[in-house]
Order: structure tokens, then sequence, then C-alpha cells
């Protein structure tokens, strides 16, 4: 926001940046509608995409809405909580949570620990607590902005060199990375690495240096893919769906039939016949092309302008941030929302191949959804500072 200029108590001219006012009220007061709007959306979308397969399996067609409605006062919990805690605190904590996820995720690929962090389809990503379950790889991605931040703050200017600014991050991220993967769980890898990465280049490492890592990694992903079956059948799928039968393929195909079906204003709340028994994983990675059915282009435009000004918004409250700290977490905050809500309506229509990424807010599921109304909660704590704080 361009400066304004007033008069001072001697005559003279006092310049004031309006930022350093920190966030206006009417951007907390948006950026909460605005999730509470995705959220009421998301339990009209789990209800419909999951009511019918839970009548036919005997259960009340509540069941799974009620349970996300279950998970939402969690998250509800978590968001008012993060917002009455002063941000600047875990820069203190930052340490500590990167170490207690770390231990998280060495359990998930343990041997030994099969009671209590069981193989769901092939993966282990979920630690039980007595009926309740919760992915460490959710929790991973907060703790790795609050580090990335914490340090980019230490290091200063010093960023901007590789061996001492760059190297250090590195030798912390890498391993969590692998950890993730190892579950196996790409897609939160490369999610949790694009989180870390744009708080990095918030920070000021150099753009040269970024090349460079992905210039590397790049063939290490391809690596990773390629010791996967399943996953190189998801890429052949991305290149060809109609001439590949895999169960990507179907997937993917089904969603864009889902997709194309709703035309300019959809069939009709509750109306999707590719829920019933054609696309797997309705109500969770495929819940966007079930909105786009019922509501067609007109509702599935909506979903996405409603994100891009969430995106907006969390980006504005970064810029006011009253510390480096806290423009730093609100980038990696906002990342976590703009990353999941984008990779996952790009793999829905087909445009990145197919793999399991929820939709913020919306998708059934109760750790992710924590995790994005805990970061909506983060980015108000760093709202309701001033710089003078």
């Amino acid at each position: 926001m361009p400066a304004r200029r007033s008069s001072g108590p001697m005559g003279g001219e006092l310049q004031l940046n309006l930022d350093e006012l920190g966030t206006p009220e009417w951007v907390r007061r948006a950026l909460i509608g605005l999730t509470l709007a995705l959220i009421v959306f998301g339990l009209l979308a789990v209800y419909s995409a999951t009511s019918f397969q839970a009548e036919q399996s005997g259960l009340s067609g509540t069941t799974t809405l009620m349970d996300q409605i279950a998970r939402a006062l969690a998250g509800g919990a978590a968001m008012m909580t993060a917002a009455y805690v002063d941000y600047r605190v875990w820069q203190r904590l930052a340490w500590p949570l990167m170490a207690v996820v770390g231990v998280l995720l060495v359990i998930l690929v343990s041997p030994g620990t099969e009671s209590f962090a069981p193989a769901v389809n092939g993966s282990r990503r979920w630690i039980a607590l007595g009926p309740a379950t919760f992915q460490p790889s959710e929790l991973a991605k907060a703790a790795v902005v609050f580090w990335t931040a914490a340090l980019a703050v230490k290091k200063g200017e010093q960023i901007k060199d590789f061996r001492d600014g760059l190297l250090p991050f590195l030798v912390i991220l890498l391993p969590v990375l692998f950890l993730i993967n190892q579950e196996p769980h790409l897609s939160a890898t490369l999610i949790t690495a694009g989180v870390a990465a744009a708080v990095l280049f918030s920070a000021g490492v150099r753009i040269r240096h970024g090349l460079a890592l992905v210039a590397v990694a790049v063939p290490v992903v391809v690596m990773l893919v390629r010791q996967k079956g399943y996953q190189v059948e998801r890429v052949m799928a991305f290149l060809d769906p109609t001439g590949t039968a895999s169960d990507a393929a179907h997937q993917l195909r089904q969603a864009q039939i889902a997709i194309g079906a709703g035309g300019p204003f959809g069939a009709g709340y509750g109306q999707s016949t590719q829920k019933l028994y054609f696309l797997p994983e309705a109500s969770n990675d495929f819940i966007f092309p079930i909105i786009a059915e019922e509501w067609g282009f007109a509702g599935a435009a909506g979903i996405v302008v409603l994100f891009l000004v969430w995106t907006m918004l969390g980006l504005r409250i970064a810029r006011s941030a009253p510390d480096r700290f806290g423009r730093l977490v609100g980038v990696g905050m906002t990342a976590i929302v703009f990353i999941g809500a984008f990779g996952h309506m790009g793999i829905t229509m087909g445009l990145m191949p197919t793999t399991g990424v929820s939709l913020p807010f919306v998708s059934a599921g109760g750790t992710g959804l924590v995790t994005a109304m805990g970061a909506t909660g983060v980015l108000l704590s760093i709202s309701s500072r001033r710089r003078w704080a």
C-alpha cells in the first residue's frame, strides 16, 4: 500500500506507511467468512457424495456427515486456539515441533508399530489414538513452515549463500521428506517440499540456487516414481487416460466424465451419478468432480474464485505482518492451502498425474481439515498484531 503524507506536530511532514497499522479488520473478517463458507459447502458436498453408499451399506445416510461435523468442530477449536496464541510462540517451539513430527514419521515406517500404525491400501499414513486417527504428514506441513521460517530469520542475509545459508535447511528438510515418501505418500512429500520452497524463496533464497535444487530433484522424483509400479501407472494414465487400462486411468476418466456432465449449471445438488458406483474416493480425493457435476461450471468456478480470494487474503496478512517471522509464516500457511487446493483441482481435471490430494476445508477427512483451519488461525493471529506490538 502506498505511503500517505500527513502534517507533523512541528509543521513538517510525517510519512506513514499504512501497512504499519497492521491488517485491516475487513481482511480478517473476510478470511473467517471465506473459511466458514468453504467448510459449510464441504459439509454439503460430503453428505451428497456419501449418503447413497452409506445407505447401501445399511448405515444412516448422515454417518459420514456427522463424522465430518465432529472434525469441523475439532478444526474450529484448533483455529480459535491458533488465533488466540501469539504466533511468535511458534518461533521458540520450531525445533521441538520438528522433533516431534520426526519421531511420528519414524514410527510410521518402523517395524513393530503396525498395531497402532496399520497399513491401509498399502500405505502407513495414519497413527491411531483409540478411536481417532491422524496423519503426521499433515502436521509436518505446519511444522516445516514454522521451522523454516524460524531458521530463515536466524540466518538473515546469510540465506543467500548456498553453503552457509541454504544447505543447513536441506540437512533437516530432506530426511523429513524422505520419511514422508517412505509411507509411501508422494503427494504429501511434494506438497511439503513446495511449502518449504515458498517460505525459502520469500526469505530471499537466490533463484539460481533454487533452480539448481530443482535440477537435482527432478531425476530423484522420477527415480522414486519408477520404483512404485502404481505410480508409473498414474503417470501413464495422465499421458494417455483413454489408452491405459489401470485404476488410475479409470479414476481420471470417471472424474472427467463427471466434470463434463455438469454443464453450465450442473445436474442439481445430490443428483450426481458418478458418485454412485463409478468414481472411487468421491468424498475425498475426487470431491471436486462431484461438485462440478452437481453445481456445474458455475459452481466449480465459484470454488476456484473462493480459493483465489482466500489466497490473496492470506498473502495480504503476510505482507502486513509485524516482523519477518510473521511474514514468512503467513506465506507458508497460505501455501499449505493454495498448493493443496489447486493441486487437488488440477489432478481431478487431468492437468497433473493422479495422486491422493484432498481439497482443503471441503474433502472428508480429519487431519487435513484441522491443519487447514489451524493454518487459518495462525493467519488470524498474525493479522491481530501490530508492528509496534
